[in-house]
């Protein structure tokens, strides 16, 4: 029998929750027990998905679980898959993975000593549009890449534990890299406000600055008055350029400018020529990520992972150079 944890069900616990508990319509899991600290959360998802509950995490083992996800506030993410992975059991843990680089070594390091799975909530690495997106860039499809634009904004009252940096930048740091190909950054660069909260931050606009003057522009926010939610990628490269919205699963807009053609066949003042390329079965992407999780665990799909230990490490590292170079560095709990 296939048991799944599900440690944590605020906002982002509770998807975990529903998307596990569709999984085991389709046969692909037989159970999913629920845990939270407070026992009256834990019965009500329990009862809202007819799902076991259970208040402490350490009861997991004895009831039948072989993998669990963490989805708690950030401070405890250490301490939780360090728990867990020590209990024997596979463990996807969301993002960020620890609060610093020192607390994420120390979870890697405990996944290598147990040789247990360890997976990082970095979701948007199994967007089909994003992985698409890469594959038209390595294949070549817009030239060079000269530039990336990347918004992440919403409507939101900031967290207690860390700010759209840590919560948000975290994503778009790693996908502007894995565009292009694992690519590391130079630096980070750029400027970000404080909340009503001292020392975190709601509103933050970032370069990553890239070898051979390629630029990603991270656009973070709390405070989207305005536009409200905002999930865009796009990649600007010499021959064309790809649009993605992260709410559409099932497609993306390539816009056509051979050698970086102007004029009005190359759309002039608006935006250039666009053809739909469509993505046939694309599925939410924290589906096709516990998925994945799932389908390791069992043993079922093996080989190179998208967001392994390695992937959270560098994802933190991203994170404390943005911190830091915004003045926001007091976050990462040394």
């Amino acid at each position: 029998m296939v048991v799944v944890g599900v440690i944590g069900t605020g906002y982002w616990g509770k998807n975990h929750v529903r998307t596990f508990c569709s999984l085991k319509n389709e046969g692909l899991i037989d159970k999913v027990i629920v845990c939270d600290s407070n026992m009256s959360r834990a019965i009500e998802i329990g009862e809202e998905f007819g799902c076991e509950y259970a208040t402490d995490p350490m009861e997991l083992p004895s009831l039948g679980v072989s993998m669990v996800t963490i989805a708690t506030p950030t401070p405890s993410h250490a301490s939780l898959a360090i728990m867990m992975l020590e209990s024997g059991l596979d463990v996807l843990v969301e993002k960020p993975l620890a609060m610093n680089t020192s607390e994420a070594e120390e979870v890697i390091k405990c996944a290598k000593n147990t040789g247990n799975l360890l997976l990082v909530g970095h979701v948007f690495r199994h967007h089909a549009g994003v992985r698409k997106a890469a594959e038209l860039v390595k294949n070549g499809i817009i030239g060079n890449v000269k530039h990336m634009i990347s918004e992440r904004l919403a409507s939101r009252e900031p967290r207690l534990d860390n700010g759209v940096i840590a919560a948000l930048g975290i994503h778009d740091f790693d996908i502007c890299c894995d565009i292009l190909g694992g690519v590391e950054p130079d630096s980070i660069q750029g400027v970000a406000t404080e909340s009503k909260i001292k020392g975190i931050e709601d509103h933050a606009s970032l370069q990553m600055m890239f070898e051979g003057g390629v630029v990603g522009f991270v656009e973070l926010s709390w405070r989207s008055r305005v536009r409200g939610k905002v999930r865009s990628l796009q990649i600007i490269g010499t021959d064309g350029s790809i649009s993605l919205d992260y709410l559409d699963h099932n497609g993306l807009w390539l816009h056509q400018h051979p050698n970086d053609g102007y004029g009005d066949e190359f759309g002039g003042f608006g935006s250039a020529p666009r053809k739909r390329i469509e993505i046939p079965d694309g599925e939410p992407a924290l589906t096709a990520e516990l998925r994945d999780f799932i389908l390791r665990s069992i043993g079922e799909r093996v080989g190179p992972t998208l967001n392994g230990g390695d992937v959270g490490l560098e994802g933190m590292k991203r994170v404390e150079m943005a911190l830091t170079a915004t003045g926001f560095q007091n976050q990462l709990g040394y």
